[in-house]
């Protein structure tokens, strides 16, 4: 999934999360994010549905290389999920590598 972050930044990343088989999710409604996830957000995250954890986009988190965007903001989980580097032409998004 790529998404358009504040400040005309766009960020990749795979929907499955790391180490397992959940898919992940992009939520956009707070009161969503509120009743499934048990967090009180300001902005869009990305919640894991199996083990409830939600990733600020707007932060980074440790990965095994380094700083990943999506720091854990709620949950227990590994990882923040496995980045996609997105390179922008004109009006064409390409994923150029993951993670």
């Amino acid at each position: 999934m790529v998404v358009h972050l504040p400040g005309g930044v766009y960020w990749g990343f795979s929907l499955v999360e790391p180490y397992g088989s959940c898919e992940m999710e992009l939520v956009t409604d707070m009161q969503k994010l509120r009743a499934d996830y048990g967090f009180r957000g300001t902005h869009p995250m990305v919640g894991d549905p199996c083990n409830r954890a939600v990733f600020d986009l707007t932060r980074y988190g440790s990965g095994p290389a380094g700083l990943v965007r999506g720091e854990i903001a709620h949950g227990a989980a590994v990882r923040p999920p496995l980045a996609i580097e997105i390179e922008v032409r004109g009006k064409q998004v390409l994923a150029k590598k993951i993670e």
